[in-house]
Parts: structure tokens; C-alpha cells; sequence
């Protein structure tokens, strides 16, 4: 028997872009054994060929744009957010193996966040230790903490922003005239309870609390 060229069907993946083409397994008959190396088969005329362009379906990964940076905060002024990675080709989805040989794209990356950045956190002022005049004060207090979890930072973290002031001078409007007695400390109820009128610098701050003692 002439030995001959065999061929099957041919095959192409449908979840890989077959650009190059799909391919068949070949052998060569001749009489039995039905398998004969090739070189007898050189007689039986050209080789048929093996592959051609099948044009199938291209897979590849696609993803949803990033969503909303948030998250917990994983850096100084760093948080996350997320997308959805899938599969597809021209159909919508198909199973994420069909890409398996692919890169798949990330779905987490960091994101700049204000609210992760450590900054100065304020506290109320104090009532002003006056009443009137330029020798009253106030303070707060300052920290360093982290805007969106609220947990404390170390103060250097913060200095990347001028650090507010904790005091500050209050009531600088002018006291009454010398001729008239009015108190000019928010202290001056306890002066006289604590019996402190003696004392000049308490009497003339408080001389209205001061003036029957």
C-alpha cells in the first residue's frame, strides 16, 4: 500500500485569540503498521498543511473603573480603593480560566487620602481667664491624630503644617475708669471666698468682690 498523508479536523481554542491559526495533529500511513516516518510519505506528493487562521474569539481581562478612595488608611496621607477585575471576550463574562494565561490586572492600588494624613486636632478654648483688659488668656489643647480612625500620631508627623497655637490673649477690651470698681478676672467670686481681697493684686483686679471685705 502507498503511504499517504493522514490529517484530522481542524482545532482552535475558543477561549484564545487563534490569531496564528488553529492546527490538526498529523502522521503519515502506509499499509500496516499503519504509522510510517515521514520520508516514505515525501512520494505521496505535498505535505498538507497543518495550520490556518481561524479568527476566534480574542479573551482578555477588563475591569470597572476605581472606585471611591477609602478604606483603612494603610500610609501617611495613603488609603485604597478598589475595582472589579472579570474575564471576557466578545460575549460579556466568561469564566476567569479563560484568561488564566494572561496577566491578570490588579484590583486594590494605594490612593491619596487627606483624611489619612495625620494633621492638628483642636480642642474647645477655655473660658478666658478675664473679663476685660489685656492680662486674660485662654488655651486648648493641640494633638496630632489621624483625621479619618481618630488614633493619635506621633507630634512629628504633623509638622508638615504650621502646629496651631494653644493660648492665646483674650478680652483686650479696656476696663472700666479708674473711678469706677469693676471686676476684671472671672476668679474674682472665689478671690473673696478664699479670703485672697488682702492681697493688692487680687483687690484691684476684684474690686467689686473685694469692696465689703
Amino acid at each position: 500500500t502507498a503511504a499517504r498523508f493522514t490529517y484530522a479536523a481542524f482545532t482552535c481554542c475558543f477561549f484564545q485569540c487563534c490569531r496564528g491559526g488553529g492546527s490538526r495533529p498529523e502522521a503519515c500511513a502506509a499499509g500496516r503498521p499503519p504509522w510510517a516516518p515521514a520520508p516514505p510519505c515525501l512520494a505521496a506528493g505535498r505535505k498538507p498543511t497543518a495550520s490556518r487562521p481561524c479568527n476566534s474569539p480574542c479573551a482578555g481581562w477588563a475591569a470597572s473603573p476605581w472606585g471611591a478612595c477609602g478604606g483603612p488608611c494603610v500610609g501617611r496621607g495613603l488609603a485604597t480603593q478598589h475595582r472589579h477585575v472579570y474575564c471576557r471576550t466578545p460575549e460579556p463574562k466568561v469564566p476567569e480560566q479563560t484568561c488564566g494565561g494572561l496577566p491578570r490586572p490588579g484590583v486594590q492600588r494605594n490612593c491619596s487620602s487627606r483624611a489619612c494624613a495625620p494633621q492638628w486636632r483642636l480642642g474647645p478654648w477655655t473660658p478666658c481667664t478675664a473679663t476685660c483688659g489685656g492680662h486674660g488668656f485662654q488655651s486648648r489643647q493641640v494633638t496630632c491624630a489621624h483625621l479619618g480612625s481618630g488614633k493619635a500620631a506621633k507630634e512629628h508627623q504633623c509638622t508638615w503644617r504650621p502646629r496651631p497655637p494653644s493660648w492665646q490673649r483674650c478680652h483686650l477690651q479696656p476696663c472700666a475708669p479708674a473711678g469706677r470698681c469693676q471686676d476684671s478676672s472671672r476668679y474674682c467670686q472665689k478671690v473673696g471666698q478664699l479670703q485672697l481681697c488682702l492681697l493688692p493684686q487680687f483687690r484691684k483686679r476684684c474690686c467689686q468682690s473685694c469692696r465689703n471685705t
